[in-house]
């Protein structure tokens, strides 16, 4: 796959991501993936990555009064 086609599949999974309101779960996955890269690839001297902490569900109309 030559970078051009990496780069129009990467935008449109974001835009298709953005407009479903799915975009911050797509980011969290992919850093993610990438910290599992870097865990698998990395020398048994480095420490432990730190994973970002599930996000809360946020719902608009809850608390409200």
């Amino acid at each position: 796959m030559n970078i051009d086609r990496l780069i129009q599949a990467s935008v449109t999974l974001a835009i298709v991501a953005a407009l479903t309101g799915q975009l911050p779960k797509v980011i969290r996955e992919v850093r993610i993936a990438q910290l599992k890269l870097i865990k698998e690839s990395q020398a048994s001297k480095w420490g432990m990555p730190m994973l970002p902490p599930e996000m809360p569900k946020y719902h608009a109309h809850s608390n409200r009064k």
